[in-house]
């Protein structure tokens, strides 16, 4: 029992000590020796202390030790449950708690009361205890002894009041190696179906197996106890969208504009004109939300290129990518730009939407507000393919096929080969909206011009502003690449090529120098951009030493020819017409809004030069090959007497005798003109007739 001196009480209670004798005259107290004091200092119980004494010391927060022990023994939130109490139905572990609240209550009681004046009084007045209904003094009694006896022996006190009768839940008609059995089943198949998995277990088990109940009740159980584990059987993303832990913000790593961009890329939900279903990249700013999109045939290294191009330029440079371990964004070439330009690759797991999250989000928000609206459109799923499928009569469906065969009736042998318009009236397109179809480049327009007038321009959920003011608010200047050329090289490709006798061989062409001749033989770093009529040549050690030349494919476009023998396997598939006749469009759709918007809020960008050791040594390379050009220039014996200078004068031009060219036709044309046309030229004539005779025209019209 605690006691408690004259002292304590007067520093406690703020009352003097001798107004604290003289309330405790006719007090019970023990005298003891006390540490400091010559004389025996009297002690009094707790429970002696007058009321208004006692009250006053809880509100000040005084423990008793008694209590202090009570509240580690009795409480409950703290109370090391086992799988009694948690097995338990909640009635019974509610029943048991009240148990415990009574004689927790009893214990505290005012001792004027008998046992039954006080269960009366607090049964009446505390409807908490209303669960226990009519308790007598016995129960109380018996209550008490079992509290006790749990408490001496060190016994969690909650789980003694646990009633224990009745049977225990669950499926007890399978073993253990059935229920395993049964378990390997639920898990194969996205849709256990039970009777099939009871047919298998009876032909394992034989007549040990229970009946078709037990199982199909052991499987609903299963399913209960272990909801995460059925969902992710069913369908991993479905498991990651309902139950995977979504703490914190999956932005707050981005605190400025430029630090981490996340690319992806997914098939338009969107049938263009030349039949085919196009990829859409995307690049986004976490920081700002602001996202740049680009329409390719496939997400391959040189699209992903061509998506960073659009977006350093309209962006700048980003700091980190955030990007999945496909095949296109871990090839060589996307890890060489990374590296040229100094970006980090942050790459997450396959299947690992939730690292992408605002990149996916966008992609969805694309898709629900503007490809929903486009003509062409063919769901965001087979099921939804389906509902607009149906949304078109079985009559229509027959009409269409019947107009198409009469076309055909009535075409050539040759022309049936071609398949003209056969995609559109195949078996999965009978019954989607295929008339004013966008083009590829159309689609690209749209998409655009909703990101520019509609998205950037509304406030955003995730930020709670609009992507465009977020962006301006943000002062930190981007980093950026001022030579267009200088950034088509840096996103080229970077590979190391051997010298021959012809020069360096790649991609189908010779590049030729007369710098080259001494390296013949070595192995040489190169850099490639879209132009197939040069590359920069360096040395081992990256030391510069010629830009070498391909006059023939000069000013060609390397990705687009690439493309072209790709494209030219898929001619034969693809129709040469689209329906002539477009019907006119009443409603009003989201094109129409964009076409309306005027007012778009600018964007602020300030940029300055990316500074890393290629882009620098590109800035000086080029600096280092104009002066050898002029070099050549002043060593040259050749003159172009047609341009004459300020001074009249014929004036130099290279030894080659032709100026660089950005296509087939500038120098188809300038042969002509200047009676240049040798034996190279009529070469490149009779492999480009059509070229050729463009500008034969126009150097007849000139």
């Amino acid at each position: 029992m605690e006691l408690f001196t004259e002292k304590f009480l007067s520093d406690k209670l703020g009352i003097s000590q001798q107004a604290i004798s003289n309330a405790l005259k006719l007090i019970p107290c023990e005298s003891k020796k006390v540490e400091g004091s010559a004389k025996p200092v009297k002690h009094y119980k707790f429970d002696d202390l007058p009321d208004r004494y006692k009250e006053k010391l809880r509100e000040l927060g005084v423990k008793l030790k008694d209590e202090i022990k009570e509240n580690k023994t009795t409480n409950i939130s703290k109370a090391n449950f086992t799988k009694k109490y948690l097995l338990a139905h909640p009635d019974k572990q509610k029943l048991a708690i009240t148990k415990c609240r009574l004689i927790d209550f009893y214990k505290k009681r005012n001792s004027t009361l008998n046992q039954k004046q006080w269960l009366e009084q607090t049964l009446k007045n505390d409807i908490s205890f209303d669960i226990l209904g009519k308790v007598s003094v016995k129960q109380l009694n018996d209550w008490i002894r079992k509290y006790k006896e749990a408490e001496d022996k060190g016994l969690n006190i909650v789980e003694s009041f646990i009633d224990s009768r009745g049977a225990v839940k669950g499926v007890k008609a399978l073993n253990e190696i059935q229920k395993e059995t049964a378990e390997r089943y639920f898990l194969r198949a996205s849709r256990p179906r039970i009777s099939e998995i009871y047919r298998n277990m009876c032909h394992t088990f034989g007549d040990a197996m229970p009946s078709y109940d037990a199982l199909n009740n052991y499987f609903r159980e299963w399913k209960r106890k272990n909801p995460v584990l059925f969902e992710f059987s069913k369908s991993p993303d479905s498991a990651k969208n309902k139950f995977l832990a979504a703490y914190g913000s999956a932005d707050a790593k981005a605190t400025y504009k430029n630090q981490y961009w996340e690319l992806d890329s997914t098939p338009a939900d969107v049938i263009c004109d030349d039949g085919k279903r196009y990829t859409v990249l995307a690049a986004i700013d976490v920081f700002s939300r602001r996202v740049v999109f680009h329409v390719a045939d496939t997400s391959s290294a040189y699209s992903i290129s061509q998506l960073l191009r659009k977006a350093i330029l309209k962006l700048g440079i980003p700091e980190n990518v955030v990007i999945d371990n496909g095949r296109d964004y871990t090839s060589n070439h996307f890890e060489t730009i990374c590296t040229n330009l100094k970006i980090n690759m942050n790459i997450v797991p396959p299947f690992s939407g939730d690292c992408k999250p605002h990149v996916e989000r966008v992609f969805g928000t694309l898709a629900r507000e503007l490809f929903e609206q486009i003509p062409g459109y063919i769901g965001h799923s087979v099921a939804e393919r389906k509902e607009l499928q149906s949304r078109k009569s079985f009559a229509d469906k027959i009409k269409a096929q019947e107009k198409w065969r009469k076309e055909q009736a009535l075409k050539t042998d040759e022309e049936k080969k071609v398949f003209r318009d056969a995609w559109k009236i195949k078996k999965e397109n009978i019954g989607l909206d295929l008339t004013i179809l966008e083009s590829a480049d159309g689609l690209q327009s749209w998409i655009d011009n909703w990101v520019d007038k509609l998205y950037e321009q509304r406030e955003h959920k995730g930020i709670k502003t609009k992507p465009i003011n977020k962006w301006n608010s943000d002062s930190t200047p981007v980093e950026s690449i001022p030579d267009i050329r200088m950034l088509d090289l840096l996103l080229g490709e970077s590979v190391i090529r051997r010298v021959g006798k012809k020069g360096i061989a790649y991609d189908g062409c010779n590049y030729a120098h007369i710098d080259l001749v001494e390296f013949t033989g070595h192995h040489v770093y190169i850099m490639a951009g879209r132009d197939m009529g040069y590359v920069l040549v360096y040395d081992e050690n990256m030391n510069p030493i010629c830009i070498a030349e391909d006059l023939e494919h000069m000013g060609k476009d390397r990705y687009a020819v690439r493309g072209a023998k790709k494209k030219s396997q898929q001619l034969m598939r693809q129709m040469d017409k689209i329906i002539k006749e477009a019907q006119a469009i009443k409603d009003v759709t989201i094109m129409d809004r964009i076409d309306a918007v005027r007012d778009v809020i600018e964007t602020k960008t300030v940029a300055v030069t990316k500074h890393t050791e290629t882009v620098d040594r590109l800035l000086n390379d080029s600096i280092m090959f104009e002066e050898k050009d002029k070099k050549e220039l002043e060593t040259s014996n050749r003159y172009d007497f047609k341009q004459k200078d300020e001074e009249g004068k014929p004036t130099k031009i290279l030894p080659s005798g032709r100026p660089t060219f950005n296509s087939y036709f500038d120098r188809f044309l300038w042969d002509l003109k200047n009676n240049m046309v040798d034996d190279t030229t009529k070469k490149l004539a009779a492999k480009y007739p059509d070229i050729w005779e463009m500008a034969e025209k126009e150097a007849k019209v000139g």
